[in-house]
């Protein structure tokens, strides 16, 4: 039982896209409203992508790269309360949590996608 659990986690943490298209897939079928359901499927798999980028960087490099996603976090988050602070002059938590997550996610897919695709010609090139 505990090696199926260990099988999936590495299966979300692999493939944290095919995660974020189940979860879509899912919640449109019952909620129905395409936007909700892709912000719902961002907002939940967002921490696959924060563990993908780990594993892949950890495996491509051999470099524990979680001290350094915990500090590229909080400058996101320091960026988002000082733009959310400038602009509206209050600071109101759940907004600035809300756009930090979203941004966090942009920058996660984007490094998931270029990791791999530098993983891949690496690995190519070592072959060739």
């Amino acid at each position: 039982m505990i090696e199926g659990l260990y099988y999936l986690l590495a299966f979300m943490i692999t493939l944290p896209f095919a995660i974020t298209l189940l979860v879509y897939k899912l919640s449109f079928k019952f909620v129905g409203e395409k936007r909700y359901c892709f912000h719902l499927a961002i907002d939940t798999t967002t921490i696959l992508y924060i563990a993908s980028v780990a594993a892949i960087i950890y495996s491509v490099f051999s470099i524990n790269p979680m001290s350094y996603i915990i500090i590229l976090l909080l400058f996101i988050l320091m960026a988002c309360v000082f733009i959310h602070w400038k602009v509206y002059a209050d600071i109101i938590f759940a907004h600035v949590w809300k756009r930090f997550w979203k941004a966090t996610f942009l920058l996660f897919f984007t490094l998931h996608i270029c990791i791999i695709l530098y993983g891949i010609f690496y690995n190519i090139s070592t072959v060739l």
